[in-house]
């Protein structure tokens, strides 16, 4: 019977074999635990390893773990307090598992981060994800003078036609109580991608708004056995549905102002052409070229 790894060993064995010693961002160790999981099985190794689809992927459950992470502005790095040599297998199953996280590590090293994200979401459970996916990229290259993603069409039609993807492919059926929010999300997007100034950090905005009330009950849908509350521990979030209404708040207040912002103009331009036809009136047509 082989041994089970548990997360706080494989984070020690994977910082072991990792070629570089700068900071292990928390982004692609998630990405990597994701592949690392999948080469351990491949090779008949078993871990306690639960994850759970949230808004870029996966996370990971480390609550009660060696594993600990700086989400710090000036850190944001993976610290595990068991080192490789305080993990105690089999020297045959090391090994096995050695070569099974150096190939999760070369796939990063061949693809970077981003490369594995893309991966990884072929996997994800709904296509609506890998259209998600494709729009953040687009507003992101859209809003950057040096994209990172210069495959993606970001121009403005090609944004609309995959905020229609999006639309057409949302497992209303699964999350029938999200509707409200979808529409909610398109009217104040499409409002904002209708305007004459295209305002593109408001876009993403917008939309990082809708994603995270839907990927909240993702999380608790599309996981490995985890719990509520566990997931609302990772998230370092007390009440996940609190969490939810003040986003959905969020997003009603920016339909608000941009309604009122509508109604102003629409104002302005009725006092605009009376002010034209009175002076039209007592002056006549102007002359001016």
């Amino acid at each position: 019977m082989t041994s089970t790894l548990s997360v706080g060993e494989v984070t020690a064995l994977l910082l072991d074999e990792r070629f570089y010693s700068n900071p292990l961002r928390p982004k692609t160790f998630y990405k990597l635990l994701y592949f690392a999981d999948k080469e351990l099985s491949d090779v008949g190794l078993d871990t306690d390893i639960q994850h759970f689809w949230y808004k870029f992927g996966t996370m990971v459950k480390t609550g009660g773990s060696p594993v600990t992470i700086d989400w710090s502005e000036d850190a944001r790095e993976i610290r595990c307090s068991l080192s490789a040599a305080q993990v105690t297998l089999p020297q045959e199953e090391e090994t096995k598992a050695r070569l099974a996280l150096s190939r999760a590590l070369n796939r990063l090293y061949e693809q970077n981060t981003e490369g594995l994200t893309d991966e990884m979401y072929e996997d994800a459970p709904y296509d609506v994800q890998r259209h998600y996916r494709r729009l953040d990229k687009q507003l992101s290259d859209a809003i950057d003078d040096k994209p990172d993603y210069p495959e993606v069409d970001s121009s403005q039609k090609a944004v609309v036609d995959t905020v229609f993807d999006i639309i057409d492919t949302f497992p209303v059926d699964d999350y029938p109580w999200i509707e409200r929010d979808l529409d909610l999300w398109y009217s104040v997007l499409s409002a904002e991608l209708d305007a004459k100034e295209y305002r593109l950090q408001k876009a993403l905005k917008i939309s990082d708004l809708f994603w995270t009330i839907f990927c909240i009950d993702l999380a608790q849908r599309e996981n490995t056995g985890l719990t509520p509350e566990e997931i609302a521990e990772e998230l370092d979030s007390q009440d996940l549905e609190g969490r939810q209404d003040d986003i959905r708040k969020e997003l009603q207040l920016i339909e608000r102002e941009r309604s009122r912002l509508y109604t102003d103009l629409e104002e302005n331009d009725v006092v605009s052409e009376a002010a034209d036809g009175v002076a039209f009136a007592l002056l006549g047509p102007s002359t001016a070229p």
